[in-house]
């Protein structure tokens, strides 16, 4: 069998499962994960399978990277069967946006100069600043017209990032773009490409709120297959990752898109790895979801989870709207499975673009939440009630 070695295995779950999964489709695997993870604990699964922590692969093997590290490591190793094509837009929205263009599917616009990003503003519409290689939501800026004067500033900002997880995961911030904001909903998927073959790992859809000007997942609500919305995007995902992979590629492929109510589905950003953040949400479907992927049919944590499903699930996240430390962790937790972050004398950052300012979540059923979105999203958000700014 060909020998691969799957790299951030710390990021999934249920390893065992996901071996069996590579096994049958002719790959012997090896799980690593770089040395700074070996003391980060993402899911509570109990897992069997040895994970190998190094920051060194042997020469020419085979990675299907899971992680931003190890994309950086691809990339300058040149030890993944994953086209240039796709690291490249792995590390630039410009890249991607560019290649969506070339291929004829919908894209955001960019706006190459300040004048045109006022423009823009000055008609109405909300614009984003961001910087171009940076991953996820790392350094976003959405701002209208009322906040105009912030556009310099956030120029400013944007192509300044510099900080610890950058470095550790060898990105480069590579300057700054100003796209257009794609209203709509938005949502994230993870897609495997295996020689040709295409498989969707899962789809989700996100409750984005705006804290200090940066977009933010509230929620993720994970679709079924048999969801309409599933069924309709799955045809874009398909069409997006053939585009960017050549037909010998093995990779996971992860991609954050828009469907808005006049039509437009548009991608607005791309990985060559799996999404993060989300594990518990996954667990709690009852099926390893990256094992089905690679086989190519349904792989359970345990045979009791083969049944009908109950409905949607969704992931919570409890957030700051404001930095500083936690004075009461008794908070207002939905009832379901959750997963604290945050204690009592704890610093919070109101950064909410990033998984690593959530103060918890939890995962309940969707259908057992009598909200709407703003409701929801009005219980998530921990203010002075929780927080003190003073030191």
């Amino acid at each position: 069998m060909e020998k691969l070695i799957v790299a951030g295995a710390c990021s999934v779950y249920d390893l065992t499962g996901l071996k069996k999964a590579f096994e049958k489709s002719g790959y012997e695997v090896s799980f690593v994960d770089a040395p700074f993870m070996a003391d980060i604990k993402i899911h509570d699964f109990p897992e069997t399978e040895e994970i190998v922590y190094t920051a060194r692969l042997p020469e020419n093997c085979i990675t299907v990277p899971l992680t931003e590290f190890w994309i950086s490591y691809c990339i300058k190793n040149k030890c993944g069967l994953i086209s240039r094509r796709a690291l490249e837009a792995s590390r630039s929205k410009r890249f991607l946006y560019d290649l969506m263009k070339e291929k004829n599917f919908d894209y955001p616009e960019i706006y190459e100069t300040f004048q045109a990003a006022e423009k823009a503003l000055d008609d109405g519409n909300r614009i984003i600043v961001k910087p171009e290689g940076l991953h996820s939501g790392y350094g976003i800026e959405v701002l209208g017209s009322d906040r105009r004067s912030f556009l310099a500033k956030y120029i400013e900002q944007a192509g300044n990032i510099k900080n610890r997880t950058l470095r550790l995961m060898e990105i480069e911030n590579k300057g700054v773009m100003i796209t257009e904001a794609v209203e709509g909903t938005e949502y994230s998927a993870d897609c495997f490409f295996n020689k040709g073959r295409i498989s969707i790992v899962r789809i989700a859809r996100k409750i984005i709120t705006v804290i200090n000007d940066k977009p933010c997942a509230a929620a993720y609500i994970l679709l079924k297959e048999t969801d309409e919305e599933y069924v309709k995007y799955s045809d874009f995902l398909e069409k997006w990752t053939g585009m960017l992979f050549d037909r010998e590629d093995i990779s996971f492929a992860q991609f954050d898109f828009i469907a808005s109510e006049n039509g437009r589905v548009v991608p607005v950003d791309f990985a060559s790895r799996v999404g993060g953040g989300i594990a518990d949400l996954l667990i709690q479907s009852g099926e390893n979801v990256y094992a089905s992927a690679v086989a190519g049919e349904k792989v359970f944590l345990k045979e009791e989870n083969e049944k009908p499903d109950q409905g949607n699930l969704i992931q919570l996240h409890y957030l700051p709207v404001v930095s500083g430390y936690i004075k009461n962790d008794d908070y207002p937790l939905f009832p379901g499975v959750t997963h604290i972050f945050k204690r009592k004398g704890d610093y919070v950052i109101s950064n909410p673009s990033s998984v690593g300012s959530r103060i918890a979540l939890t995962v309940v059923q969707y259908e057992s939440i009598h909200k709407t979105e703003n409701q929801l999203i009005d219980d998530l958000l921990l203010g002075t009630d929780y927080i003190s700014t003073e030191k």
